[in-house]
């Protein structure tokens, strides 16, 4: 088992300027990360570092493939993901919050973990709704277990149904209770 030690990028040995990195994202790294919403990766992550004097930008792509359970049958979906996402850090010795956008370090860190950054883009990546493309794709044995109401229930269901409130002797019982209140009254 590998650790994220290999997405740490110790940015104050480096001189001001654009930098490259490229880093392999994979079952290893899910399991590293300690995933269990992904059944797997195969995807690269390049990033490029510019160290300016007072802040960092991080422009991270990632193009490949990530296996997730269909939604529908619960098979193996593979989806193909091509990101293009920008990660700004400024330093503060104040304790302040990522937003999404900014990254804040104290002036005394030395190196930044990307891996938890790389892997929370790649899932926002995902579509929130994770199906094949059709239903035809899906695995027939399981939309047939998934399938509790037969067509002809279902039809029977979706009828509009004749028993409205004005009909029967339930409407009788309230028109009553309703005579009886008015009475009251």
């Amino acid at each position: 088992m590998i650790g994220t030690e290999q997405f740490v990028i110790p940015f104050k040995g480096y001189k001001v300027g654009v930098h490259e990195f490229e880093f392999a994202l994979n079952d290893e790294f899910l399991e590293a990360i300690g995933d269990e919403e992904l059944i797997g990766v195969d995807a690269v992550a390049k990033v490029t570092l510019t160290k300016a004097a007072s802040m960092l930008t991080f422009d991270v792509e990632i193009a490949g493939t990530v296996s997730v359970e269909c939604d529908r049958c619960l098979d193996e979906l593979a989806l193909p993901v091509e990101i293009s996402d920008r990660l700004y850090v400024k330093f503060s010795e104040d304790e302040l919050d990522f937003d999404g956008e900014v990254m804040w370090l104290n002036p005394a860190d030395s190196q930044i973990d990307l891996a938890d950054y790389i892997y929370e883009t790649l899932l926002l990546a995902l579509p929130y709704q994770r199906v094949h493309e059709s239903i035809e794709e899906c695995n027939q044995e399981m939309i047939a277990k998934f399938q509790i109401v037969s067509q002809e229930e279902f039809d029977q269901i979706a009828e509009p149904q004749s028993n409205s409130l004005g009909e029967g002797e339930m409407a009788d019982k309230l028109a009553a209770l309703k005579q009886q209140m008015e009475a009251q009254e």
